[in-house]
């Protein structure tokens, strides 16, 4: 098995060589606060009508992996979105670990997956896995079209960290296997984390206003500018980040100051993110 940097994309691929399982893929080098959201691109160019049990898997883990890294003692609280084989189910699954309270479901004969789109070996799919610090909430879901299809259910249990796993998990042998991850975005989660605008005229303070348009100039966000000069607005939570927009600082219906951002990849507007203003 074999972990490359392609031309846009990390690829995994190659021929599964034990039994037993074994995973294959990339890890983070760093932990990132608990609250937040993984969202990726994955698509898998080969054959599911190989039999076994096997996975390409986004996954949000709780710690770091490795010989040289002294966090094994955070306890491996996890979940993540498989797309996969599972004897005679295929498809789109959401799977997770307490460590803390002893739950493991993962590859659990019961979950019904949800059904391939039949394009998973020819187009990139998005897929978001995310945490919610403030509900102990972890939950997967998948795009299609503009909305999030959820899967699986819902679980809830304590994570302190949050890292980045893309890897292929199998449980065959001799299975030809390829992966290949693009776009991968750790951000905060947009429930808890609001865009913060700061705007330095003190004359502006409590009349001024901040809003977010999108480029269509369909509205995303709005704050008054409040006594410390901060406008705190909460984006959507179930949008595809990063978004494009325009930020403008409104006064009595005029804009005195404004700023567009285009999306580029995975470059754009995140939960999180602060901009400041002269107010001019």
């Amino acid at each position: 098995m074999k972990v490359e940097a392609k031309q846009g994309f990390l690829n995994i691929y190659g021929t599964t060589s034990v039994e037993k399982r074994a995973f294959t893929g990339l890890v983070s080098r760093r932990l990132y606060p608990a609250d937040a959201t993984l969202i990726t691109e994955m698509c898998m160019p080969c054959d599911f009508e190989q039999g076994g049990t096997y996975g390409f898997v986004s996954h949000l883990c709780n710690r770091l992996t490795g010989d040289e890294v002294k966090t094994l003692s955070i306890p491996d609280n996890n979940c993540e979105v498989t797309f996969g084989r599972m004897d005679d189910k295929l498809g789109w699954f959401f799977w997770w670990y307490d460590q803390s309270g002893g739950n493991f479901h993962k590859w659990v004969r019961e979950e019904e997956p949800l059904r391939p789109f039949s394009d998973e070996n020819s187009e990139f799919r998005t897929v978001r896995v995310s945490y919610d610090a403030s509900t102990r909430e972890s939950k997967g879901a998948i795009l299609e079209g503009d909305r999030w299809i959820v899967l699986g259910r819902p679980v809830k249990f304590l994570k302190l960290f949050s890292a980045i796993e893309l890897k292929i998990d199998a449980q065959t042998k001799n299975l030809d296997l390829d992966v290949r991850f693009r776009n991968c975005r750790l951000f905060p989660n947009p429930t808890n984390n609001p865009l913060e605008v700061y705007v330095r005229k003190p004359s502006l303070r409590h009349v001024a206003v901040v809003e977010l348009c999108d480029l269509d100039d369909r509205p995303l966000g709005k704050s008054e500018v409040n006594s410390d000069g901060l406008a705190v607005l909460r984006l959507p939570v179930e949008a595809s980040f990063p978004l494009s927009g325009r930020l403008g600082v409104t006064l009595n219906g005029e804009v005195i100051d404004s700023l567009e951002i285009v999306k580029d990849t995975v470059h754009g507007i995140y939960p999180g993110d602060f901009y400041a203003s002269s107010g001019r």
